[in-house]
């Protein structure tokens, strides 16, 4: 593994790690994007899978979480759209540079997923796949969370703001450490049935303007993310195909999924081995 530093267009540094496959050279590389909060560190087991398949994958900390953040969050400024519109773009080069020759994949967990059609897109990506990437909207959510969803919102995140200066989720084990900035735009978006799309007309032209397929997957036992969730983001992708895949977690050979555990080593080769097609490794 190799881990390294990438610099954005607006001069934000991103850490990185590089998992290279061994003997053969790659046949495509991938480029997984993390859910929002959760560290690059919890892709390694499947980043390092993927080695064995042929691939090379990429990890990144999205500006203001994990080895990105800065020691000091509480004056630290950013935006939940910085991540699409800075770093997405700055890793998509970088891989690009790196290998011109390979096809690239982006896989994007829950809010990695999410924020794919806002992206600048890049003509060496020919694969997308999105995993538990819904609406935070509450009626797009899955249940239980719906219903208790008022609570974080309204209390938990604004005392946890004023407190700490950001969003201190790491102490209550609920999301991870995030700038205030990017938890207030999540906020919004949550807030209006049009979730990212409220972002502004020039959000929902992007969505639009994408033409690559898509595959979107979600575990029935998913308990942040709904059928209906992930339907109201696709659909803003009306320039291209959208293929759904609704797993239960038998049909990969795990107890439980969920919207985390996928990346897990508890699904482990067996499960993994299905997002290959999704990859465009079938």
């Amino acid at each position: 593994m190799e881990s390294f530093r990438v610099l954005t267009a607006d001069g934000h540094s991103l850490a990185a790690r590089c998992f290279k496959p061994h003997g053969e050279p790659p046949k495509r590389a991938v480029i997984i994007a993390c859910a929002l909060g959760v560290p690059q560190s919890f892709y390694t087991r499947y980043a390092t899978w993927l080695t064995q398949q042929g691939v090379v994958a990429y990890t990144f900390d999205w500006r203001g979480m994990g080895e990105s953040a800065p020691d000091n969050l509480r004056q630290y400024r950013a935006k939940l759209i910085d991540w699409a519109l800075q770093d997405a773009p700055a890793m998509m080069q970088l891989v690009a540079q790196r290998h011109p020759a390979l096809p690239i994949s982006w896989f994007g967990h829950s809010m990695g997923g999410i924020l794919f059609g806002a992206m600048p897109q890049h003509p060496q990506i020919d694969h997308v796949v999105t995993l538990g990437s819904g609406s935070g909207y509450v009626t797009h959510l899955a249940k239980p969370l719906r219903y208790v969803i008022g609570a974080f919102w309204h209390v938990i995140v604004p005392l946890s703001v004023a407190r700490h200066g950001y969003y201190a989720g790491s102490r209550i084990k609920a999301v991870g450490d995030l700038p205030r900035g990017i938890v207030a735009q999540w906020k919004r978006w949550c807030a209006s049935p049009k979730f990212v799309l409220s972002e502004g007309e020039h959000i929902r032209q992007a969505y639009a303007g994408v033409k690559l397929p898509i595959t979107a997957v979600l575990f029935r036992d998913d308990t942040m993310a709904s059928p209906a969730g992930i339907r109201a983001v696709h659909e803003a992708y009306t320039g291209t195909k959208v293929d759904y895949v609704f797993l239960r977690p038998k049909d990969v050979g795990a107890a439980s999924v969920g919207h985390f555990n996928f990346f897990h080593g508890r699904t482990g080769p067996q499960g993994w081995r299905h997002s290959l097609p999704w990859l465009g490794m079938a």
